[in-house]
């Protein structure tokens, strides 16, 4: 069931992801434009690789083109400098221009060169590419600092214009960390679980190895028991957090530790609301460990494809493939629907509550996280809130980003419904399933 309603839920969320992507789509070129830099985010630049890579050397080579016309331009006018008798301050100011001109688009070559060379390795896994990206970012970052300083009184970009491709060069910039440690993630996450299979590793007297903990939550939720017992427990709690918020700080690509630290926490709400409902303060780490576990498959999926490539390379199948796109919602979907039928399960194990009673502790924790996602965008702002987080992340341009208050507030009514019904089940529903003891 958990199966047929995540394939479901993956193929409606597949159609309005692309009719989505459609749409944001139809607003930005279908080729690279030399009038203007690209905005720095993902989606803009995937869809100009994505139509530009069949030309991709003819994109390279307009811009080097473009630039030794201009310097040509800009020869000619110095050369005839001394032949000028009159207006020549205007003179020199056209000189300026000219130099201005080549100046910003030595930059855009050292932008296109990079971002070019960046996405056909997210693409392809090209290594030259790899190279040549790390070259030209290089270059690009040089010759910004340069342009910026130069042109301090007259900028030549604006400030937000200047923000996103300092964001840009930070993401590149971590990458390769970023693949790094999310392999790093993963191999531990496996290990873990590998080590939890049932008999590998022999139980300490009584205990079981806490990683079994972790395997059974997965998948053999009806097998764990408040009355077994096991060792390494707050390791592997304490382990299994601290892995969690990391995975986010690795997805974020290390831009910022404000964004993962706050997002961590929402995602974590849940899984300590559930701990508390639960009533068994004493066994906190095994309830913690097991409601964990659900999340740290969504967390093996999402940081095995950024180990691949970077989150660059997650983001830009995201907006480009539509095949990878359905898959991975479909998958996910299926993951989350597990996570919540597990946690109802092991709810229920837990606060020995039934089963209306352990499902509206689930979907009340939902509720609760919903409304306060929520309550911190309103404290902060919805547009605003939205700006500074696609700020440093560059997922979408920032003219899409616009009026997100009308979604705000229907996602509060639907959380604030779901809430109030969750807790009317809870309360009203006091019945509580016989407690053995572990003399039984």
């Amino acid at each position: 069931m958990v199966l047929l309603a995540g394939l479901s839920a993956g193929y409606f969320a597949s159609h309005g992801a692309q009719r989505l992507h459609e749409r944001l789509l139809s607003n930005l070129p279908d080729s690279y434009n030399w009038e203007d830099i690209p905005a720095a985010s993902t989606v803009n630049l995937s869809t100009i690789y994505k139509h530009s890579k069949e030309q991709f050397q003819e994109v390279l080579n307009l811009g080097q083109n473009e630039i030794r016309e201009a310097a040509r331009r800009r020869n000619l006018l110095v050369q005839s400098r001394d032949r000028v008798t009159t207006h020549h301050e205007a003179y020199e100011q056209l000189i300026l221009q000219a130099e201005r001109e080549v100046d910003l688009l030595k930059l855009k070559d050292y932008y296109s060169q990079f971002y070019m060379h960046y996405y056909r390795w997210l693409d392809s896994g090209d290594e030259q590419s790899a190279v040549q990206y790390k070259l030209a970012l290089g270059q690009f970052k040089a010759t910004l600092d340069y342009t910026s300083e130069k042109f301090m009184e007259d900028p030549a970009i604006w400030v937000r214009e200047h923000e996103e491709l300092r964001s840009a060069i930070r993401i590149a910039e971590q990458t390769d960390r970023t693949v790094r440690w999310a392999r790093v993630v993963v191999v531990v996450l496996i290990f873990l679980l590998v080590m939890g299979i049932p008999r590998f590793i022999r139980d300490s007297g009584y205990k079981r190895f806490s990683g079994s903990l972790y395997f059974d939550a997965l998948f053999r939720p009806n097998m764990v028991s408040d009355l077994h017992a096991w060792h390494s427990i707050q390791r592997m709690a304490f382990a299994l957090l601290l892995l969690y918020l990391f995975g986010i700080v690795i997805f974020s690509s290390f831009i910022s530790w404000r964004i993962p630290l706050v997002f961590g926490l929402l995602g974590l709400l849940p899984v300590i609301m559930l701990s508390l409902l639960s009533g068994q303060h004493k066994r906190l780490p095994e309830i913690l460990v097991s409601f964990m576990a659900p999340k740290m498959l969504i967390l093996i999926l999402i940081m095995g494809i950024v180990a691949l490539r970077s989150p660059g390379f997650f983001w830009y199948r995201i907006w480009s493939s539509e095949l990878f796109r359905g898959f991975f919602i479909s998958l996910l979907s299926m993951l989350i629907f597990h996570k919540f039928y597990v946690n109802t399960i092991l709810a229920r194990k837990w606060s020995h509550r039934n089963r209306s009673g352990s499902a509206a502790m689930v979907w009340m924790a939902l509720g609760i996280q919903l409304l306060m996602t929520g309550s911190v965008m309103y404290c902060f702002g919805p547009e605003d809130s939205l700006l500074v987080l696609n700020r440093e992340l560059l997922l979408l341009p920032e003219y899409l980003l616009r009026s997100p208050t009308i979604l705000l507030r229907w996602m509060m009514i639907i959380a604030g419904v779901l809430t109030a019904g969750a807790l009317s089940v809870f309360i009203l529903n006091r019945r509580r399933e016989r407690v053995p003891s572990r003399s039984t």
